[in-house]
């Protein structure tokens, strides 16, 4: 079942899913909300492991920059047969560094928070982390009075 997805598909693609099932897990056993905590996660980081998730991240922005370029070729197929054959192997390479790409890159967003969710909760001064969300999500400010 986990080769196929790792939590309940919601999502219209494979990386989508994957991605999405790091939030999903993160926020099911410890409450923490991913897109909120992520970007003050990132500020504490050690040097080395922002390194590894940019290194990860750029892997992945390549995979589909590659998806992208099979696109493009896609419409040649119909004037110059050996066109076909690069967009295939065009595609076909992207599916398979995408799939590989996002996996790594999940894995060290929801690695990472897990490591470090605690360092950022004694870095706020909180008690646990079950109020870390909650601190970090911006208030909407009061309607405008009528």
């Amino acid at each position: 079942m986990t080769r196929v997805a790792l939590e309940e598909p919601t999502r219209p693609t494979w990386s989508g899913d994957r991605l999405d099932a790091a939030a999903v897990r993160l926020e099911r056993d410890h409450g923490i909300d991913l897109v909120v905590t992520w970007p003050h996660v990132w500020l504490i980081l050690p040097e080395e492991i922002r390194a590894e998730i940019t290194a990860a991240r750029q892997a992945l922005t390549r995979a589909t920059t590659l998806a992208a370029w099979a696109l493009l070729y896609l419409p040649l197929a119909a004037w110059w047969w050996p066109t076909a054959l690069i967009t295939t192997t065009l595609a076909l390479t992207a599916v398979s560094r995408t799939s590989t790409a996002t996996g790594t890159y999940a894995l060290l967003l929801e690695a990472s928070t897990r490591l470090h969710t605690r360092d950022l909760v004694n870095h706020l001064g909180l008690d646990d982390a079950d109020t870390l969300t909650r601190h970090l999500t911006p208030t909407p400010p009061p309607p405008p009075p009528e």
